[in-house]
């Protein structure tokens, strides 16, 4: 009867420590309310009277790189104005659209064949692209212009199933973006405190966010630079525990087998 109940106790240790190794559910949701109590199915931040809803488009600045494809949507002639543009139609690697671009310089400007410098510099992509296009306007008739960035890249370390670097083409990157291209964070990964790495003028700047955070949309530090890096740090606490819970939960396994035979064999002899 002393060694059952021993078997009991241990069994009971065991459980004890396997369940105090699990990390909360709390700490692995994104977009947490601060009212535990809130069952709505949908969370609204309602801004300070003059505040609006941060949302931005990127806008440019020096040694950003951008593609151009030039072409007229009537007249196929006046493509000839900037077949250089055009020739890489073909070549849709992200090498060949690279060495196709154009980089903005320390004025602000690029320098397109033709049309000569246009200044893009604090204005977003899709302003740009327009600009361009008033500016070809006056060689081509019904031009139509693409413009993408193709210096967007963001880099993201740590706890994500697929750590690396990757290039955006959009007007406006956010973290989840670059969470999402990455894999999505790991079991492990600290969602309270992600780091972002941004390259200022004169120095690096470490900027921390917690995507648990339900008003995290409105942070303007939510929105990526082109160069930043995020990195995702381990959750030290759940990394340990969990260091003990595989080998615990082995031994739980075969302890508790092991409990149901004595078990069986007990009320056997009764």
């Amino acid at each position: 009867m002393i060694k059952k109940k021993s078997y009991i106790s241990i069994y009971a240790i065991l459980v004890i420590l396997l369940m105090a190794s699990c990390t909360p559910q709390k700490e692995l949701m994104y977009f947490q309310t601060n009212d535990s109590k809130d069952t709505t199915s949908v969370y609204k931040y309602t801004y300070p009277q003059g505040e609006s809803n941060y949302s931005p488009n990127y806008l440019l600045k020096e040694r950003d790189v951008l593609y151009i494809q030039i072409k007229s949507s009537v007249d196929a002639e006046s493509n000839k104005l900037f077949s250089d543009q055009n020739s890489y139609n073909s070549t849709q690697n992200e090498s060949g659209i690279y060495l196709n671009s154009y980089v903005i310089d320390k004025n602000g400007e690029i320098n397109l064949p033709v049309v000569g410098k246009i200044k893009l510099s604090g204005i977003s992509i899709e302003d740009a692209r327009a600009k361009i296009e008033n500016k070809v306007s006056e060689w081509i008739v019904s031009p139509v212009v693409i413009c993408k960035m193709v210096s967007f890249r963001v880099s993201i370390l740590g706890d994500v199933n697929r750590p690396g670097t990757y290039t955006f083409y959009q007007g406006s990157v956010n973290v989840f973006d670059v969470i999402s291209a990455a894999g999505d964070l790991t079991y492990y990964g600290n969602r309270q405190e992600v780091k972002i790495v941004r390259k200022a003028a004169n120095e690096d700047v470490i900027i921390k966010i917690d995507l648990r955070r339900a008003d995290i949309l409105k942070d303007p530090q939510y929105y990526l630079q082109p160069g930043d890096i995020v990195y995702v740090r381990s959750n030290k606490t759940t990394k340990s525990l969990n260091y003990f819970s595989q080998p615990l939960s082995t031994i739980t396994s075969s302890l508790s087998l092991i409990t149901t035979i004595v078990t069986l064999v007990f009320a056997l002899k009764k």
